[in-house]
């Protein structure tokens, strides 16, 4: 859409229609591929689904922006590759464009297949087998075909090479895409900007033995215990083991008094008994707790 509004470069439908089956012979392989579980109960994410479709789509979609404009604007494959310009040359500059969308709209399945980086996860071979062929099948229409009714006509082997070098180059940041709108999505990126602060510290662990070492000043102060006397209570690692040590005794006493509350039960009963002047051994025998 973009090259058809900025250049005025008609994109053939006959081509469209080509990608589209090469396409549906990839994506049915889909049903026999080799893939990990997830490791939870999944269910369908539609807005991890749809965010991750529009950026990654407009990535690709400004990836083959940029190669037009360089091959159709500038010398820079000429110049870097030793390719002829394709200046002039609109049925040449459709096989140059065909290739290049072909090969990135495919190659985005091993990107969405997979949780982790792409070239960790093998594939199943099905699956391989149907982009090798169906992109093999792209490149030599690319090559040598001369069809004037799709206004196409084979660019040869030199550009088939920069375009697919281009390709593998612009394939890389797919996965970086894809885990950056994953941790995105899952809100731990906002709570350790604005919740926790810790979005750009260089403190080791995130900071996490001065927020232990917080807590425990505030349960040493909510005990009635005198907070070290320091301009920096974080200043040496003394401190640390020190306060580590408090924090370990808060736990301990919240402890103790959990299981006094579970089970003082009896001792409640009793004391009852003897305020109201009963006989409590004749009353022990007719409850148990």
């Amino acid at each position: 859409m973009f090259i058809a509004l900025i250049w005025k470069f008609d994109f053939a439908p006959f081509m469209v229609l080509i990608i589209a089956i090469l396409n549906d012979g990839t994506i049915m392989t889909i049903s026999k591929d080799k893939v990990k579980p997830s490791p939870q109960p999944d269910s369908w994410k539609l807005k991890e689904i749809f965010s991750t479709g529009v950026v990654l789509g407009g990535y690709l979609a400004l990836m083959t922006v940029i190669f037009f404009w360089a091959m159709k604007e500038t010398d820079f494959f000429t110049d870097k590759f030793g390719v002829r310009s394709l200046h002039g040359r609109p049925k040449e500059m459709m096989a140059a464009l065909y290739l290049q969308v072909s090969i990135v709209s495919q190659a985005l399945i091993f990107v969405t297949r997979s949780r982790s980086w792409s070239y960790v996860e093998r594939p199943g071979l099905l699956l391989v087998g149907a982009f090798i062929i169906a992109q093999l099948v792209a490149t030599l229409i690319a090559v040598y075909a001369n069809w004037g009714f799709a206004h196409i006509k084979g660019m040869g082997w030199g550009w088939a090479g920069v375009i697919w070098l281009y390709s593998v180059v612009t394939y890389v940041p797919l996965d970086l895409l894809k885990f950056a709108i994953r941790y995105i999505l899952s809100g731990k990126a906002w709570d350790n900007l604005l919740e926790n602060k810790t979005a750009f510290t260089t403190k080791k662990d995130y900071g996490k033995e001065e927020r232990e070492a917080q807590w425990a000043t505030a349960q040493r102060t909510l005990h009635g215990l005198q907070p070290p006397e320091t301009t920096n209570i974080f200043a040496d690692k003394a401190s640390y083991g020190e306060l580590s040590e408090i924090a370990e005794q808060a736990k301990r006493r919240a402890e103790v008094a959990r299981i006094r509350e579970l089970n003082t039960l009896k001792g409640h009963v009793e004391s009852v008994v003897k305020l109201k002047g009963l006989d409590i051994d004749t009353i022990q025998q007719h409850y148990t707790v």
